[in-house]
């Protein structure tokens, strides 16, 4: 078993063949990547079927005032093998894609212990570990949580949901800006100029702006920025209140999340020429939150 660790240690942050070179150099034992492999993503899978979707359900009584919540997708490298004929090499036979993996993480404001969780499935059960975690990090009766996000639907749907009157859900600044930097290219300072009145609350001034340099209806849509942005601002016009965020001393970006998409999945996932299946990302997905929750000794004790 401390051998099955060592293999699954050291397979859960490296690609197998880089493991092979690290058991040699810690412990002076030659084993080929593929043992590495099997070994892995066994404990991965069982880990995996361990995991808890339940959302949280029952509130204490006193917690944190405040907890920030996000969540977000990231595109993880998927090959697929099922279609090959039997008996057939399915290396020959494959499909690659790139499909979502929804990240969520909670951390109670003015702490540093952040809970995580991910899933390749479907926007309910995302929405569900998303509730999981910020019961984890101490949702209570009087909680408020701040949640921050892109602004896919699915998010501001599953806010709704799981979260009803405790939640306040925030579309990313950083995201808007993207928008706005492709209606006014090159300009930074008129892009802060908007960025900042949007914090100060002076929302309708974004919008005349962006009004004022529509684009005619003819316009192509990639060409249309500007209708764009509008388009984005008006349809979530009640995820904007920055103002509120920032007096409550609340973050107004997706920092936490994007920051979990690139130590969480992405160091480990998408290695140069790293292809999983869905089977093997999803179980690779839940040993990599399982060490971030720091439940890694946990596993193995029991």
């Amino acid at each position: 078993m401390r051998l099955q660790r060592a293999l699954t240690d050291f397979g859960a942050d490296e690609s197998f063949v880089a493991a092979v070179a690290k058991m040699r150099e810690h412990y002076g034992l030659d084993v080929n990547s593929e043992r590495v492999r099997r070994v892995c993503l066994r404990h991965a899978g069982r880990i995996a079927k361990r995991a808890v979707a339940e959302p949280c359900t029952t509130l204490v009584a006193k917690g944190p005032d405040w907890i920030v919540g996000e969540a977000d997708g990231t595109m993880l490298p998927i090959v697929d093998t099922d279609h090959a004929p039997p008996g057939a090499d399915k290396r020959k036979h494959r499909q690659t894609s790139w499909q979502e993996a929804k990240v969520v993480a909670a951390r109670a404001l003015g702490e540093t212990t952040t809970h995580y969780d991910a899933i390749l499935g479907e926007v309910a059960e995302a929405g569900a570990r998303w509730s999981r975690v910020v019961g984890a990090a101490g949702w209570a009766v009087n909680t408020r949580i701040h949640l921050v996000g892109d602004g896919a639907p699915w998010l501001a749907l599953q806010a709704r949901e799981r979260f009803g009157s405790h939640g306040r859900y925030l579309l990313d600044l950083y995201h808007v800006c993207d928008y706005l930097a492709a209606v006014w290219p090159g300009d930074k300072a008129e892009v802060h100029r908007h960025r900042d009145a949007l914090k100060a609350g002076q929302l309708d001034t974004v919008l005349d702006a962006l009004r004022v340099r529509m684009e005619p209806t003819e316009t192509p849509e990639p060409d249309a920025p500007a209708r764009a942005a509008l388009r984005y601002l008006e349809n979530r016009l009640e995820q904007l209140d920055y103002p509120a965020a920032l007096r409550d001393g609340l973050p107004i970006g997706s920092g936490l999340i994007e920051s979990a998409h690139r130590h969480l999945l992405q160091a480990r996932l998408k290695l140069a020429g790293a292809w999983w299946t869905r089977t093997n990302a999803q179980s690779m997905c839940q040993l990599r939150v399982i060490r971030a929750n720091g439940l890694w000794d946990s596993y193995w004790r029991n």
